[in-house]
C-alpha cells in the first residue's frame, strides 16, 4: 500500500530546462551552450552541434545529417549538460555492441550509462533507472517495443518525469528495416549484398507508435547517409509531419579520404584479388601493418577473406586462430564476448586487420583505422558508411573499392542507363561501379539527391563540384580524378606500412617499387573445349543408334554375357553415344591413332571391357564407310553441285543485269551532259539578266542613298534645333524651380520665425499664468496656515486655562486638607 501511495503521489509532468535558459534570446542561448560545452570538453563545439542543442532546448524535434566522424553523439551530451536536475536520455541503437561501446565512451567523460539487453535487463536495473542512477540508457528497438519490463518502466510517471530526450542513432536504419518489414527489398540485389544490414528487425519500422506516447519529449535523429526518399519515409514512419521536425545538415563529404576503385580480376566468392594487397609476413610485420578494416557482404566471406590474406602473408591456417596477431573477424552473429575482445584488442593495437561485415563500426568511433577495403558492388550509402570508418583521427584515410566488372542481370556500362536521373537501389549500385566521374562528388550527390551521376554535364554533379571548390576542399585524388597516381598506389600497396603510409598517399611516385616482393598468384584452370559435330541432327541420331546397337552386339559377343545380370545400356547407352557423337569433330581432328583412342575412352567414361575402345573406333569407321554415311556424303555432293550450278546461273543473270545497268548508265550520262549544256546556256542568260538588274539596282540604291543622306542631314539639323530648344526650356524650368525653391525656403523660414515668436509668446503667457496660479495658491495656503495657527493657539490657550484651573482647584483642595489637619491637631 505504501508503494502504491508513492506511485500515485508522483504526477506526470514534462522535464524542462530552467526559464533562465529557455528565456534567453537565440544568440544568448547559443553563447550559453558554447560556454557549457567548452567547460565540459575543453574545446570549441561545432556550430551545427550548438544549433541542434539550441533547437532541442526550444522543444523542437531534430534530424541531423552529418558525415561519419562529425561528432553527432556529442549533441545529446551537450543537451544533457544544460540540465541542473536529474534527467534521463534514452538512445535507440541498431546493435547491442554499439550500445556497449557508447557506454564505455560515457564512462570516460564521467556520465553514468547502461546498455539494456537480454543479459542486463532485470528488476534491479529497472529500479536503478527509475531512481536516476543512469543518465544515458541505451537499448535496441526490440527491447524498446517488446519488453514488458521496459514498457512498464517507460510508461511510469517516475520515468517520464526524468525523460529529457530520445535519440534514434543510425536513423537510416528506420528506412532500411522498414523496407524489410514492408517486403519492398524483395528482388533488390543491393540489399541482399550486406548481411548485417538486412537482419529482419521489423521493430525499427514501428517506432512511431511508441515515440508518440511521451510527454512532449524532443526527438533527435542522427544519420550520416540518408537520402531524401529515406528522410521522407522515416518522418512518415515516425508519424510526424515535415513541419514537426527541424532538418539540420552538416558537411557530408569526407575530403580527407582517398577513394580508389579497383576492377576485380577474380570472382567475389574467391576474394583472390586480395592476394596482391598484402606482402609476406617476413617483409611487413603485424605491428608495422596499416590498421585496416576489410568489409565483405556476407559472414561466410569474412572467413574467406581471412584465408586469402593469410595465404598472401604465407601464414596458412592462421585464420583458425581466434587470437591471431594479424587478422580476426567480426560480424553480427559473433559472440558478444568475442566482439568486445576483438574491438578492445584492435583499439589497443594488438592486431592490425579486421575482416568484418558492416556490423563493425556502425556508430563506433574507431580512431585507429587508416584504411578500409570493401569487397564487391554494394549499396552506395552503405559503402559510404563503411569507408567513413577511416581517417577519424584527422589524418588522411584510404579506401579501396573492389568492384566486379560485370553483374549478372545488372547494368555494366554507361549506355545501359536509359534515364540516369531515375535510379532504383540496384541502379545506384551499378552506377557507382561504372561511373567515370569524381567518386567523392558522386557519393555526395547520392547522399543529397538520391542517385549516382554518370554524365559529366549532370547539373547536380556540376553544382556539387562547384560547392566543393567554394568550400576550399582539397583537390580530389580518387582513382577517376588521378588514375595514374591511384595505379601507382595499387602497384606498391604491398610496401605500405604505418611509417610510409602518409608519404605514399602524398606522393606515390616518390616510393621506389620493391621488385623482391613475390605476389602469390593462383593459376586458373583452362576452360575445356566444347565438343562439336558438323553432321546434321538426323545423321547424328543415326550414328548414335548405330553405336548403341553395335555395342549391344559387342556385349553379346563377350564370353558369359548371356548370364550377365546387367543389360548393355548399363555400360554404354545413349548418353555415352551422344557424348561421343557431339565431339566427333575433335575425335577426327587428331591424326594420331593412340590419341584418338585415349580421347574416345575419355568421352565414354572409360572402358568396362577389354577391346571396348578398339570396338568403338572400328564401329565409327564402319559407319563412316557404310551406306547411310556414304548416301549422306553423296547427298551433300549433289547438294553442293546443285548450289554451284545455281551460283553460276545467278552469276550469269547478275552479269546480264550489270550490262543492262551499264548501258542505262551511259545513256543517263549522255542525257545529263546535254542537260548540263542547256543548263549552262540558261544560267548564262540568267546571269546576264541578273547583272543588268544588279546595275539598275545599284543606280537606284545610290540615288536612294543620296536622298537618305539628305534626309538624315535634315533630320540631324532638326534634331539639333529641337535639342537646343529643349535645352533652353529645361534651363528656364531649372531657373523657375530654383526660384520656387528659394521662395518656398524663405516662406518656410518666415513660418518658422512666426511659429517661434508664437511659441515664445505662449510660453511667456503660460509662465505668467503659472506664476499667478502659484501666488493664488500661496495666498490660500498662507490663509489656511494662519487659520490653523489660530486654531492651534486657541487650543494651547484652552490647555493653559485648563491647566491653571486644575492647579487652582488642586491648591484649594490642598488648603482644605491642610486646614482640616491643623484643626484636628489643635482639638487633641
Amino acid at each position: 500500500m505504501e508503494n502504491n501511495a508513492d506511485i500515485t503521489s508522483v504526477k506526470k509532468q514534462a522535464v524542462s530546462l530552467p526559464k533562465k535558459i529557455t528565456g534567453l534570446s537565440d544568440e544568448l542561448l547559443s553563447s550559453y551552450i558554447r560556454s557549457v560545452s567548452k567547460d565540459f570538453y575543453h574545446d570549441e563545439p561545432k556550430s551545427l552541434q550548438v544549433q541542434t542543442v539550441s533547437a532541442l532546448a526550444r522543444g523542437e524535434n531534430c534530424f541531423v545529417r552529418a558525415g561519419t566522424g562529425f561528432g553527432k553523439t556529442r549533441i545529446s551530451e551537450m543537451y544533457f549538460k544544460l540540465f541542473s536536475s536529474q534527467v534521463i536520455v534514452l538512445v535507440l541503437n541498431p546493435l547491442d555492441s554499439l550500445g556497449d561501446d557508447q557506454v564505455r565512451e560515457k564512462q570516460l567523460v564521467n556520465i553514468t550509462a547502461v546498455n539494456l539487453n537480454k543479459m542486463t535487463m532485470n528488476f534491479n536495473i529497472i529500479k536503478k533507472i527509475k531512481n536516476g542512477d543512469y543518465s544515458f540508457v541505451y537499448l535496441s528497438p526490440e527491447v524498446f517495443l517488446n519488453s514488458p519490463l521496459f514498457t512498464e518502466m517507460f510508461f511510469s510517471d517516475k520515468f517520464q518525469n526524468k525523460l529529457a530526450l530520445i535519440v534514434v542513432d543510425e536513423a537510416h536504419m528506420v528506412y532500411l528495416w522498414g523496407l524489410v518489414a514492408s517486403r519492398q527489398t524483395k528482388g533488390l540485389n543491393s540489399f541482399a549484398r550486406h548481411d548485417d544490414r538486412g537482419p529482419f528487425r521489423i521493430s525499427y519500422g514501428h517506432l512511431g507508435t511508441r515515440l508518440t506516447a511521451t510527454n512532449k519529449v524532443p526527438l533527435l535523429l542522427l544519420s550520416a547517409t540518408c537520402r531524401p526518399i529515406a528522410v521522407k519515409s522515416i518522418i512518415s514512419n515516425l508519424m510526424l509531419q515535415p513541419e514537426d521536425i527541424t532538418m539540420l545538415d552538416g558537411e557530408l563529404t569526407r575530403p580527407e579520404i582517398r577513394i580508389i576503385q579497383v576492377r576485380m580480376e577474380f570472382t567475389l566468392a574467391s576474394c583472390d584479388d586480395l592476394l596482391k594487397m598484402f606482402a609476406p609476413h617476413t617483409y611487413t610485420a603485424a605491428k608495422d601493418t596499416v590498421p585496416t578494416l576489410i568489409y565483405s557482404g556476407s559472414r561466410n566471406l569474412t572467413f574467406q577473406v581471412m584465408k586469402v590474406v593469410n595465404q598472401a602473408r604465407k601464414t596458412r591456417k592462421h585464420e583458425y586462430d581466434p587470437h591471431d596477431e594479424f587478422i580476426r573477424r567480426f560480424h553480427a552473429v559473433t559472440a558478444d564476448e568475442d566482439k568486445a575482445t576483438t574491438v578492445k584488442d584492435f583499439c589497443e593495437g594488438k592486431f592490425p586487420i579486421v575482416s568484418a561485415t558492416m556490423a563493425l563500426g556502425l556508430g563506433q568511433n574507431l580512431k585507429r583505422v587508416r584504411c578500409v577495403i570493401h569487397m564487391g558492388r554494394g549499396d552506395p550509402s552503405s559503402i559510404v558508411q563503411m569507408i567513413g570508418r577511416c581517417g577519424r583521427d584527422g589524418k588522411p584515410g584510404l579506401a579501396f573499392l573492389f568492384m566486379e566488372p560485370t553483374r549478372k542481370k545488372g547494368k555494366n556500362s554507361e549506355s545501359d542507363f536509359e534515364n540516369p536521373l531515375s535510379q532504383d537501389d540496384d541502379d545506384r549500385m551499378d552506377a557507382l561501379a561504372v561511373t567515370k566521374l569524381c567518386l567523392r562528388v558522386v557519393t555526395s550527390v547520392d547522399n543529397k539527391i538520391g542517385y549516382i551521376p554518370i554524365c559529366a554535364k549532370d547539373p547536380n554533379y556540376l553544382a556539387e563540384k562547384e560547392r566543393e571548390i567554394r568550400a576550399l576542399f582539397k583537390t580530389c585524388e580518387c582513382s577517376n580524378c588521378l588514375p595514374e597516381a591511384s595505379k601507382e598506389i595499387l602497384d606498391k600497396v604491398q610496401q605500405m606500412n604505418i611509417d610510409n603510409f602518409d608519404a605514399m598517399l602524398a606522393n606515390p611516385f616518390g616510393i621506389i617499387k620493391d621488385t623482391t616482393i613475390q605476389t602469390m598468384t593462383r593459376k586458373r584452370k583452362p576452360n575445356a573445349t566444347k565438343g562439336t559435330c558438323n553432321l546434321p541432327p538426323e545423321v547424328q541420331q543415326h550414328l548414335v543408334n548405330h553405336l548403341v546397337e553395335g555395342f549391344r552386339g559387342f556385349f553379346n559377343s563377350l564370353p558369359g554375357s548371356e548370364s550377365h545380370e546387367h543389360v548393355p545400356s548399363t555400360f554404354f547407352g545413349y548418353s555415352q553415344a551422344t557424348m561421343i557423337v557431339g565431339s566427333l569433330d575433335q575425335v577426327q581432328s587428331s591424326e594420331d591413332h593412340d590419341l584418338q583412342l585415349i580421347f574416345l575412352e575419355k568421352l565414354m567414361g572409360g572402358q568396362y571391357f577389354s577391346g571396348q575402345v578398339n570396338w568403338l573406333k572400328d564401329s565409327l569407321k564402319s559407319w563412316f564407310d557404310g551406306e547411310f554415311h556414304q548416301a549422306h556424303l553423296q547427298q551433300r555432293r549433289d547438294h553442293k553441285k546443285y548450289m554451284e550450278e545455281k551460283y553460276h546461273r545467278l552469276r550469269r543473270e547478275i552479269h546480264a543485269e550489270e550490262e543492262a545497268i551499264e548501258a542505262d548508265r551511259i545513256a543517263l550520262l549522255e542525257s545529263q551532259a546535254l542537260a548540263r549544256a542547256a543548263g549552262r546556256a540558261e544560267l548564262k542568260a540568267i546571269k546576264e539578266k541578273e547583272d543588268a538588274a544588279r546595275k539598275e539596282a545599284e543606280k537606284i540604291a545610290k540615288s536612294q542613298a543620296r536622298a537618305a543622306k539628305v534626309a538624315i542631314e535634315e533630320a540631324r539639323k532638326l534634331a539639333a534645333r529641337k535639342a537646343k530648344a529643349e535645352a533652353r526650356m529645361a534651363a528656364r524650368e531649372v531657373k523657375a524651380q530654383a526660384a520656387m525653391q528659394e521662395a518656398a525656403k524663405k516662406a518656410a523660414e518666415r513660418r518658422e520665425k512666426v511659429l517661434a515668436r508664437e511659441e515664445a509668446r505662449l510660453e511667456e503667457e503660460n509662465r505668467k499664468a503659472e506664476e499667478r496660479r502659484l501666488r493664488r495658491e500661496t495666498r490660500v495656503n498662507n490663509k489656511k496656515k494662519a487659520h490653523l495657527n489660530r486654531l492651534l493657539q486657541k487650543q494651547r490657550n484652552c490647555k493653559q486655562v485648563a491647566k491653571e484651573e486644575g492647579d487652582r482647584v488642586a491648591l484649594e483642595e490642598f488648603k482644605d486638607v491642610h486646614a482640616q489637619g491643623s484643626g484636628e491637631s489643635m482639638g487633641e
